[in-house]
């Protein structure tokens, strides 16, 4: 802003044009306009200003001082307008971009390998972070617009998020590969109450399924051990050291390292494990979050099938 008004990019191009052909007239030949108007634009523009931009080098017609330093305002300022431009472009052509997921973290390695990698092999110019919390703090992270899309597992009911159902998987009993019951197509709770379990903190979706299967067969279970993290508590079922709940999405690195198995539990409540995939009601996602969240809903039951 100078004098309260926008310099006009039309008439720094028409001084950039003398400056380069040195003259009105022949600026006016190079660039197809009328001598008349290039003359009466730069006279407008000295007077918004105060100063004198153009004078006489014998036949040719020169920047003054102040010539120069708009000039070269108006050159850095075209340079500035042509990269937004291109970045504008490259962010809707998705060549650039950013995108934040939350996740729970029993899904986030089989998110990587189902939808992550055919994303960033399509967009190789966009960055994927990965924030993995419970689900109170994705929650919070998606009102905030900490993250643009949000995957758990489990029923949030909150008005802010537009929440999709994207896949239903069964919640299982993670056993040793060597356990009697490894090879069972399902298992009871009554089946393996007797051995060592392992259980997660309350704020696990994974683990409030079990206490209400728990409560709905009347039975009391302590467990052996209580983790905050899947990858422990696989651990502990890989070294025998008892038997462990979530789905096989969840456990699929053990299993296909035939170091687990996953054995659906046998209980209504056990069928319906969902997850789903959230953003903040009424946000309107950057493109690549728009198109990843796009194809996480495509995705549907696939999501959790191990890729050939």
């Amino acid at each position: 802003m100078f004098g309260g008004h926008e310099l006009s990019e039309r008439t720094l191009q028409y001084l950039d044009a003398v400056a380069r052909f040195g003259s009105i007239r022949s600026a006016a030949t190079a660039i197809g306009v009328n001598a008349s108007t290039i003359s009466r634009q730069i006279a407008a523009l000295e007077d918004q200003l105060a100063l004198s931009l153009l004078m006489k080098r014998g036949r040719v017609t020169a920047l003054t001082e102040m010539g120069e330093v708009v000039c070269n305002y108006g050159r850095e300022r075209a340079r500035l307008t042509r990269r937004f431009q291109n970045s504008l472009q490259e962010y809707r052509t998705l060549e650039r971009g950013h995108v934040t997921i939350g996740s729970g973290e029993g899904i986030v390695s089989v998110l990587i390998k189902a939808v992550l990698h055919r994303f960033v092999a399509s967009h190789p110019g966009i960055t994927i972070e990965i924030r993995t919390a419970p689900l109170p703090q994705l929650v919070q992270m998606v009102r905030d617009d900490e993250v643009d899309v949000c995957i758990y597992a489990g029923t949030a009911r909150d008005p802010i998020l537009n929440a999709r159902p994207f896949q239903t998987e069964p919640l299982c009993a993670i056993l040793p590969a060597t356990h009697p019951l490894a090879t069972r197509d399902t298992v009871t709770m009554e089946d393996i109450a007797s051995s060592p379990l392992i259980f997660f903190q309350s704020h696990f979706a994974a683990q409030t399924y079990v206490d209400a299967i728990l409560e709905d067969r009347q039975l009391n279970c302590f467990p052996a051990y209580r983790c905050d993290l899947f990858g422990t508590a696989l651990s502990l079922v890989a070294h025998n050291l008892g038997v462990a709940f979530m789905t096989k999405g969840a456990a699929q690195d053990y299993v296909d390292l035939n170091r687990v198995c996953a054995v659906p539990l046998d209980h209504p409540i056990a069928k319906s494990f969902e997850r789903y995939a959230a953003v903040r009601a009424g946000r309107r996602l950057m493109p690549a979050a728009f198109d990843l969240w796009r194809d996480i809903l495509s995705t549907n039951s696939g999501l959790f099938q191990t890729p050939a």
